[in-house]
């Protein structure tokens, strides 16, 4: 049976990305995610869904907008079949 929910670390791995932008993404309810006791769990199904859209991920902040590091999930998209 395949996992329905990836610690924020596994999201990370799977979608190649820091363990911060997949918080910020949470936040922004672009990932959904479950409490389960004193974690946070994000479901399979959104992992798939933001794999395949292109939502750009701040990277990085900054006061001067062309120093900011933005990634896209277009980028990510080979990571996809790894939560299978």
């Amino acid at each position: 049976m395949d996992k329905l929910l990836y610690s924020k670390r596994e999201t990370a791995l799977i979608l190649g990305i820091s363990v911060r932008s997949v918080e910020n993404l949470i936040a922004r309810k672009l990932l959904l995610s479950r409490r389960v006791g004193r974690r946070r769990l994000v479901t399979s199904a959104s992992i798939q869904q933001i794999a395949r859209q292109d939502i750009p991920i701040i990277t990085g902040t900054s006061d001067d907008s062309s120093d900011s590091s933005v990634a896209t999930t277009c980028d990510l998209k080979r990571h996809a079949n790894d939560i299978r």
